[in-house]
């Protein structure tokens, strides 16, 4: 997520801070949600073992369980290709004990070496449940979450996003959303350089830089610092080095 030079026409006029339509899905291909589930997917039995996981979601840590899974559970996450160890130059799926990942997620929780993401809980949701003999998926959507028909589905599923169109112009977009402009159009580089530096504040340096590169996260955490990804790129770069 940053900031990125797109070559657009020079008379293209978007509305800055919005996002381009192409990258948005049509509102006509929303499928409502199923109301028996609420959008969930869950049966009544599974939700209820999902909605204890997490100790915030019960306000009690001895109620909860997402520190307190059990090998099988542990050995199927690697099976799922979860829980990756980065060993050799590459992410390895080996050997965990259950203790160690759930020490890992009670001390540093989500944010911990093998911290459980959403993918994680309902992976080990689905586990409980087949182990208990629980349905998991609602009766009504099928563990989709929504009403809708496997055409529909899978018109979603092949539906991609446009690009805008391309051209001799310069304009910068943010892309920490789906993507929306944040500058005027401009007919050359060194235009847009100057309002970068004039305008949004940017170093003449770090423009010229950004601009030449043609892209740049937003926020970097480097050195203990919040840096800028675009203006700051010296920094960034000195407290990397």
């Amino acid at each position: 997520m940053g900031r990125e030079v797109k070559r657009v026409p020079v008379g293209f006029d978007w509305p800055l801070n919005n996002v381009w339509s192409g990258y948005l899905m049509p509102d006509t291909m929303d499928l409502p949600t199923c109301g028996d589930c609420g959008g969930d997917g869950y049966t009544p039995e599974a939700r209820a073992i999902a909605k204890s996981f997490y100790s915030f979601q019960t306000g009690d840590s001895r109620l909860s369980w997402s520190d307190k899974i059990g090998q099988a559970e542990v050995d199927n996450l690697l099976a799922e290709g979860r829980l990756k160890t980065w060993k050799d130059g590459r992410w390895q799926s080996l050997p965990l004990t259950a203790a160690q990942v759930n020490k890992a997620n009670r001390d540093s929780g989500a944010l911990a070496a093998y911290g459980h993401d959403a993918i994680n809980q309902h992976i080990l949701v689905r586990f409980r449940c087949e182990r208990l003999g629980i349905e998991v998926r609602c009766a009504t959507c099928h563990g989709h979450g929504d009403i809708g028909t496997d055409e529909q589905r899978a018109a979603i599923d092949e539906w991609e996003r446009t690009e805008p169109p391309t051209g001799e112009g310069w304009q910068v977009w943010e892309t920490v959303s789906e993507g929306s402009p944040i500058t005027p159009v401009f007919a050359t580089r060194e235009e847009l350089v100057g309002h970068l530096v004039s305008v949004m504040g940017w170093r003449p340096d770090a423009a010229e830089t950004f601009t030449a590169d043609g892209w740049a996260p937003s926020l970097v955490m480097a050195g203990g610092q919040v840096m800028k990804g675009a203006e700051d790129a010296d920094r960034i770069a000195a407290a990397l080095g």
